[in-house]
């Protein structure tokens, strides 16, 4: 044979050969590609993988609740809420913190293996994402800093609780619809003070966070104080002890029921205590109550509080119309509580303050101190010009001057049943901490109230 044609049949055999190749490796490509797709994509299979699992544990943790609620009726038909908290608590991968301490009322939406479950009015169940129907896992809780919140002056969060921390650390948790106010300190020892954004008539209105529990004081966390809900008595040197006074608690409506003099306890103490512990912290009006226009006797009509800087004080007003005007101050519908201030938060809130009391003069402990005024000032001493006049502490004003506060603690005398605490104008004998038994009608001028919230 020739040797040409030799070598062009070999060149032919050889790229015949390398097209193949070429051929094979592209198909491989597709293949892969095609594979991958199958794979990944919207509909791929690790996708519909991913769903049917997302969907099992929805499954999961919806039949973990339906068991607590179906184990909750009694045998008349009707779902027993005190029992359906106790079934609840037992719910296995139940984050605690979601379920209510006391549960009065449906619906509620407590969190299981990390979705958000419903149980309505009817004790139907639902699973739901966190903008309520989804049924995806809700996003983790927005998070930022005092200092970043109040930079921006945005509202945290319109529909939720946030939670934020302060330059030490320090969780702050902040009800929906507030903000950082604009003058707040960014750390909780100097006072964060949230403003009232969306809640019409109120908007506006001020409040201070007290911390509950250890408040760390720098940093690095190296160096920290304990700050412990209770009630207290206060030596002349300000050291704190527990209360051993005559003056009960506020503990249930049990006691309402069995003293029954017209006065109003709190709405639930039990509820607030727990709450103050839960959350590291509960809030307290920056200022005492406040009304639009000027109250100048006690046939004046009631009228909107807020705990605006500029609005007049909340005078001339009855424990009981205080009660109901505190509790009433943000409705039922929200996701935190308003009330009239307690004994607790009024206590644990002195000791705060003192033991971060950040005033000029130091002469009296805050616990100790009495009026710095000989009148009233009926915008609180925040707006008086003689700043040696001025009672402010941490960013919280006036609990010893201008006017005493109603309170929901309560004695057992059928005549004076109320209680007032702090002090007020041109009397040098009562002081922060002091309590002072009233009667149900006591209504002067000198007479005012603080709100609470708690979530």
């Amino acid at each position: 044979m020739n040797k040409n044609k030799v070598r062009n049949k070999l060149n032919a055999s050889k790229g015949i050969t390398l097209i193949a190749l070429v051929i094979t490796i592209i198909v491989l490509l597709i293949l892969a590609a095609v594979s991958i797709a199958t794979l990944t994509g919207e509909n791929g299979i690790l996708s519909k993988a991913n769903t049917a699992k997302t969907e099992t544990e929805k499954a999961g943790a919806k039949e973990k609740v339906q068991m607590a609620v179906m184990s909750s009726f009694d045998d008349s038909g009707k779902l027993d809420y005190t029992q359906l908290k106790t079934n609840l608590d037992k719910v296995e991968g139940i984050d605690k913190e979601s379920i209510p301490p006391k549960i009065n009322n449906l619906p509620i939406t407590v969190n299981v293996d990390g979705y958000d479950v419903k149980i309505d009015e009817n004790g139907k169940v639902t699973v739901e994402g966190e903008n309520g129907g989804s049924g995806d896992k809700p996003n983790p809780p927005t998070t930022s800093t005092v200092e970043e919140a109040k930079n921006t002056g945005t509202v945290l969060d319109e529909n939720n609780p946030t939670t934020i921390t302060d330059t030490y650390g320090n969780e702050v948790k902040v009800p929906e619809g507030f903000k950082i106010a604009e003058d707040s300190a960014t750390d909780v020892t100097g006072g964060v003070v949230i403003e009232d954004v969306s809640h019409g008539a109120t908007a506006g209105s001020q409040f201070v966070w007290i911390p509950v529990g250890t408040v760390y004081t720098s940093e690095d966390k190296s160096t920290s104080e304990t700050i412990t809900l209770g009630r207290y008595n206060f030596a002349s040197d300000g050291t704190p002890s527990a209360y051993s006074g005559s003056y009960k608690e506020e503990n249930s409506q049990d006691t309402e029921s069995l003293l029954n003099y017209g006065n109003t306890i709190a709405k639930d103490i039990e509820t607030f205590k727990t709450s103050a512990t839960t959350n590291k912290g509960y809030y307290i009006g920056r200022y005492e109550a406040r009304s639009v226009t000027r109250r100048t006797a006690k046939t004046d009509p009631l009228a909107q509080v807020t705990v605006k800087p500029n609005d007049y004080v909340y005078n001339y007003v009855t424990q009981p119309q205080a009660a109901n005007l505190a509790r009433n101050m943000y409705g039922e519908d929200k996701k935190f509580t308003s009330d009239l201030i307690n004994s607790y938060a009024w206590d644990t809130a002195i000791v705060f303050l003192q033991t971060f009391d950040n005033r000029t003069d130091k002469t009296k402990p805050y616990s100790r101190q009495n009026s710095l005024n000989t009148s009233l000032a009926p915008q609180g001493t925040n707006h008086l010009t003689d700043l040696a006049k001025q009672d402010k502490i941490c960013n919280i004003w006036d609990m010893a001057s201008n006017d005493v506060e109603w309170n929901t603690e309560t004695t057992s005398s059928s005549s004076y049943p109320c209680v007032n605490r702090g002090g007020y104008y041109n009397y040098s004998y009562d002081y922060t901490s002091d309590r002072n038994s009233s009667s149900t009608s006591d209504a002067n001028d000198f007479t005012v109230f603080r709100s609470a919230l708690y979530l």
